[in-house]
């Protein structure tokens, strides 16, 4: 039978992207929609993956590489390497496991090249679209030491730790942000549907309106006069500074922007730092050189101005200054941050004072958002409740006049 690759969204608004086998396309679309599926796109899979699943293979395969199909093949190639098993055989296990097409290619790939003689983090290099500088220098120090299930088990934690902080960042920003659509959606319907109605209605009489009414009338009158060309500037707008964000030069003055802003620019350096100080902490740990450590750790920050800083603290330590000292005399760095880093150096335990450092951080953050969320909310329903309050008064005033008017004549 073919295999058809489907996308598809749940009952809770969910993206689903999977490779399954059945009779035809018919048949497929019919057994979703049973499971109450929407179904968006249903297109043939591509052909490898035909010829490289068996008969009894009941994986449901998906083409983008998930955080959670590189969480699963670190960590069980790490309990696998830790049980005895070799390199050669563990890869070879891993590829009937894997439901990523990306992933299942490169994998397949580097089984060869290992087999091949390549070592493992030089087969690893040939993806580095997959596989980051972090992963291939753990790696490397793991291969190097003869602690290579360690390593993985170190790139796995690392990678779940981010992936949680990631998910509860996007799960705490849904609910409001679903809040602002519903919103701006409910006054666009009023102004560009319903008050027109009102508008035309009111014509008929002749009287007065209030001034809140003539208002809100002539409101809806420009925003419906101007909306497609303003819907249209700002699309192109977004995309553009979509385009020039995606520059260097773009990146860093964005990221220097959200620095700025206030809250959204405390709470992006606390994630960047973060993000900067597992990483760096991780590779220490791993015995990889603070140099080299510095330089991989700076891209993992995710902030170009952080990156910036961070370069310039490498630059110092090469000449033999300290760390924490030339972190100082950035304004990015929390004196927590400093002080910290400091007493590591001095102690020779930069590592795990780096560790308490991300561990610190990671709770603000989530302290942080579920704060603000719960901030958020109550102001985005307090302000759609008055907007639209404000509209539905402004309609309903000219009724009372009228009504008023007819009794008066009667």
């Amino acid at each position: 039978m073919p295999f058809f690759r489907y996308v598809a969204r749940d009952k809770t608004g969910k993206l689903i992207d999977e490779v399954v086998e059945t009779v035809n396309e018919e048949d497929l679309v019919s057994g979703l929609q049973s499971r109450g599926l929407l179904v968006i796109s249903v297109t043939l899979a591509p052909k490898v993956i035909k010829s490289k699943k068996s008969g009894n293979d009941k994986r449901r395969y998906h083409r983008a590489i998930k955080s959670q199909d590189l969480i699963m093949f670190s960590r069980e190639l790490a309990t696998l390497l830790g049980a005895g098993v070799t390199l050669i055989k563990g890869l070879d296990i891993l590829c009937k496991q894997i439901e990523s097409q990306l992933l299942l290619a490169a994998v397949e790939q580097i089984k060869k090249d290992v087999e091949g003689g390549y070592t493992f983090q030089n087969a690893l290099k040939k993806h580095e679209k997959i596989f980051s500088s972090f992963w291939i220098n753990l790696v490397e120090t793991g291969e190097a030491s003869g602690h290579l299930p360690s390593s993985l088990d170190q790139v796995a934690t690392y990678l779940e730790e981010n992936a949680e902080l990631k998910r509860k960042i996007t799960s705490a920003l849904m609910y409001p942000l679903i809040l602002v659509i519903v919103a701006t959606g409910a006054i666009a319907v009023f102004l560009l549907k319903i008050i027109p109605i009102f508008s035309e209605i009111f014509k008929g009489f002749n009287v007065e309106l209030p001034a809140l009414t003539q208002m809100v009338i002539g409101v809806s009158n420009i925003v419906r006069k101007y909306f497609l060309p303003v819907s249209g500037a700002i699309v192109a707008l977004f995309f553009g500074i979509k385009k020039y964000i995606s520059t260097e030069k773009g990146r860093l003055q964005f990221d220097d922007i959200i620095l700025k802003i206030p809250v959204v620019g405390e709470l992006a350096r606390e994630i960047a730092t973060e993000r900067f100080t597992s990483g760096l902490g991780t590779l220490i740990k791993s015995g990889v050189p603070i140099l080299h450590a510095l330089e991989i750790s700076e891209k993992i920050a995710g902030n170009k101005v952080m990156e910036k800083a961070l370069r310039e603290v490498k630059t110092a330590v090469k000449e033999g200054k300290s760390m924490g000292q030339t972190m100082g005399n950035s304004n990015l760095f929390s004196p927590l941050v400093i002080q910290m880093i400091i007493v590591g150096e001095e102690i020779g335990e930069l590592g795990k004072m780096l560790d308490r450092v991300s561990f610190f951080y990671k709770e603000r953050v989530n302290t942080f958002i579920s704060r603000l969320t719960t901030m958020f909310e109550p102001i985005v329903l307090v302000f759609m409740g008055i907007v639209v309050g404000v509209l539905v008064v402004a309609m309903f005033m000219p009724i009372f006049s009228i009504s008023s008017a007819i009794k008066a004549s009667g």
